[in-house]
């Protein structure tokens, strides 16, 4: 009985943590135009229409 107390206080402290891995987002800079300094690309606009978490892959 109390290794399923610990395995269920164990799943209710890493369940916060994985779901916070599960809403990351991936984002490539530049959209389809990517990181290049050919052209005109507006880094600072582009960046301006995301909201960045922590764990987004940028």
């Amino acid at each position: 009985m109390a290794a399923k107390r610990i395995v269920a206080q164990a799943l209710l402290i890493l369940m916060p943590a994985l779901l916070r891995l599960s809403l990351a987002a991936v984002y490539k800079v530049g959209d389809s135009a990517g990181w290049t300094t050919i052209g005109n690309i507006d880094y600072k606009q582009w960046a301006a229409t995301k909201t960045f978490q922590v764990g987004d892959v940028i």
